[in-house]
C-alpha cells in the first residue's frame, strides 16, 4: 500500500487539489479499496495503478464531461453498476456537492460503497441495490452514466426511462466503441437517439470514448423489456 505522501505526489502530478479534506478523503478511499480487495475481488487495480487508472483517470474523465458535455451543478446524477466506485466515487469526493444515486445489484459492492460513504461522511449520495431495468424512478435523472457494465445497446434500453426529457446519457467505452454503436442500431432508432462521441486520452496513454446523447422523446410503452429479452436483441419481445 502506498504511503499518504506518495499518494498525494501522484495525485498532484495530474490534479491541482488545494483542499486538504478532499486529498484526505481520496486517500481514505484508496486505503479502503486496497484493504477490501484483500478480502474479495473488488477491482483489478492495485497500488499506483489504482491511483492512476482508477482515481485520477476517473476525476479527469468527469472534469472533461462537465467541461464538454454537461455541468452537473444542481443536477440529479445516476451511475449504473459502479462496482468499486469508478468513476463516480472519486469524482464525488473531488466535487462533494454533487447529487449522486448509484445502482449496484451486487450486495458485496453495495456494502463496500456504503462503507466508503459512511467512513468519508459523504453527503447527497445514495446506493440502491437494484438493476436499472427494474427501477421505477422514471424521468428522475438529469445525467446518467455507466462504465464497463454492459454493451451499449443494453445500456440504452435499461437506462432510457430513468432520464428526464432532454436529460443526458453518457457511457464510457473503449476504442472499439464503433462496433457497439453498430450493434445498437435498432435500439438507437427505436429511441430516436443521435449519438455523439468525445474521445479522452488520459495521461497514462489509455483512450476512453464518451458516447453521449440527449433524450428527445417520452418513454415508450413496454420498455425496458425483461433482461432475458434485452440480451437476445429481440425487439419483437415488447
Amino acid at each position: 500500500m502506498l504511503t499518504v505522501n506518495k499518494f498525494i505526489d501522484l495525485i498532484q502530478t495530474h490534479l491541482d487539489i488545494q483542499d486538504n479534506q478532499i486529498l484526505n478523503n481520496l486517500y481514505k478511499y484508496y486505503e479502503l479499496v486496497e484493504i477490501e480487495n484483500q478480502k474479495y475481488n473488488l477491482t483489478g487495480y492495485r497500488d499506483e495503478k489504482l491511483v492512476n487508472e482508477g482515481i485520477i483517470e476517473s476525476i479527469l474523465i468527469f472534469i472533461n464531461i462537465e467541461k464538454e458535455i454537461l455541468n452537473l451543478d444542481n443536477k440529479k446524477v445516476l451511475d449504473i453498476g459502479s462496482g468499486a466506485g469508478f468513476p463516480i466515487i472519486p469524482y464525488k469526493i473531488y466535487r462533494p456537492n454533487l447529487d449522486i444515486t448509484i445502482y449496484e445489484p451486487m450486495q458485496k459492492r453495495v456494502n463496500f460503497l456504503n462503507m466508503v460513504i459512511n467512513d468519508l461522511s459523504l453527503q447527497n449520495i445514495i446506493v440502491k441495490k437494484i438493476r436499472a431495468e427494474e427501477s421505477n424512478e422514471e424521468y428522475k435523472f438529469d445525467f446518467i452514466s455507466a462504465k464497463a457494465v454492459s454493451e451499449l445497446k443494453n445500456l440504452i434500453e435499461i437506462s432510457f426511462n430513468l432520464g428526464k426529457k432532454n436529460g443526458v446519457f453518457c457511457f464510457l467505452k473503449s476504442k472499439n466503441y464503433q462496433n457497439e454503436i453498430n450493434n445498437a442500431s435498432k435500439i438507437i432508432n427505436t429511441f430516436k437517439i443521435d449519438t455523439k462521441i468525445k474521445k479522452v486520452i488520459n495521461p497514462f496513454g489509455y483512450e476512453t470514448n464518451l458516447i453521449f446523447y440527449n433524450k428527445t422523446i417520452n418513454n415508450l410503452e413496454n420498455y425496458p423489456r425483461k433482461w432475458s429479452f434485452i440480451i437476445k436483441d429481440d425487439l419483437k419481445k415488447v
